[in-house]
């Protein structure tokens, strides 16, 4: 967002929350940061519904443990009549975290967790608040996660001409797939359409401890594959899947003995994210080649660019979902920009494309 723009035209905020202190606290935080202006605030779902239809926020974010515990079902009212950007602002961990997976499933453009005072505190809410609004304010969202599906209907088109590849090698043994803002439906979409395929699946999906485990029973309950949170030392099997875990740690795939094995190891964040899906897809690089699929899906910044371009250059069949049905076109443009794609798929269309590849028949989804 340019200066002068925000200056112009500061996006518009709602503040849908039961507490008073967080309301205030919220109002002063968005406030101060240019560009950004609290219109109005709500202290329940029905003042939520009331205030939207009148003062037409840019942005809502919302606190899910609404009196009722209604916030999932304003924000899934919300985002049946409007592609409106919701921001879900939740307690940490603990029961909170099924519901904020949940309303990332919906639809919400991404969450952050309110300062508990330990862990979490003051000046790191102060900045994550700020850099999710400008998250959001840069996304486009489509009116429903059905008509992103509808709009799988268009063909997937060629990347640009990249550096020549190693020729592709056998049938594909493993998948790696990145994420990161509003990446929780999409990996749920592609895995829900690989699982017939029964390759093991590696997924890092950008996400704070406390959630990644709940985002794996998700996941399970979705496609009916085995998914888990990694473990140090997890052998990838047929029709199991594993979830980078939250935190500051890397989740990096070797080859021992001829199985795949799953290693963590701590360290600062890679290009800006820790787990980091270019060290997965390095990693996989290395020790699966030409024997992997490579899917960088929806998400800000370009996390999984390099990664992805070292994996084809492994001879890895990569590809990319297209901006048109992504909430936020950020790592994959970047991704695309640099030639690390072979293909560019709308993402209803990601796992029959990745069947086609492996020389299964495609299963294309017809809901």
């Amino acid at each position: 967002m340019s200066s002068s723009a925000s200056a112009a035209a500061p996006v518009k905020v709602l503040v849908v929350d039961d507490s008073v202190l967080m309301q205030k606290l919220m109002t002063q935080i968005i406030d101060s940061a240019p560009g950004f202006k609290v219109i109005g605030v709500a202290g329940s779902a029905e003042e939520g519904w009331d205030a939207i239809q009148e003062l037409r926020p840019d942005v809502v974010t919302l606190d899910l443990e609404l009196p009722g515990r209604h916030g999932l079902k304003l924000l899934a009212r919300v985002l049946k009549q409007d592609p409106l950007p919701v921001l879900i602002v939740s307690a940490f961990g603990g029961p909170g975290a099924d519901n904020t997976i949940q309303a990332l499933e919906l639809g919400a453009i991404d969450f952050i967790e309110k300062p508990d005072g330990t862990t979490h505190t003051l000046e790191g809410f102060m900045k994550h608040l700020v850099a999710a609004l400008q998250r959001a304010a840069g996304s486009r969202r489509m009116l429903t996660f059905a008509r992103q599906i509808g709009q799988a209907a268009a063909p997937a088109r060629p990347a640009p001409p990249p550096p020549p590849a190693p020729a592709r090698a056998g049938r594909a043994a493993l998948i790696a797939i990145g994420a990161s803002t509003g990446g929780v439906p999409a990996v749920q979409t592609v895995m829900r359409d690989l699982a017939p395929l029964r390759l093991p699946i590696v997924v890092v999906q950008h996400m704070p401890a406390g959630y990644t485990a709940k985002f794996a029973g998700r996941l399970a309950m979705a496609s009916g594959l085995d998914v888990r949170e990694a473990a140090e030392g997890d052998r990838l099997e047929p029709g199991m899947a594993v979830v980078a875990p939250g935190g500051l740690r890397h989740l990096e795939i070797e080859e021992r003995r001829g199985a795949f094995v799953c290693t963590l190891r701590e360290g600062p964040p890679v290009s800006g994210h820790s787990p980091s899906v270019d060290v997965m897809f390095h990693s996989v690089a290395r020790s699966v080649g030409g024997h992997a699929v490579g899917i960088l899906l929806t998400g800000m910044g370009r996390d999984g660019a390099d990664g992805l371009l070292a994996m084809r250059k492994a001879g890895a069949e990569t590809l990319i979902q297209s901006g048109e049905t992504c909430v936020v076109n950020g790592m994959p443009k970047a991704a695309f920009e640099i030639g690390a794609a072979d293909r560019v798929v709308p993402l209803g269309q990601i796992g029959a494309a990745v069947a086609q590849l492996v020389g299964e028949r495609p299963k294309l989804r017809t809901a």
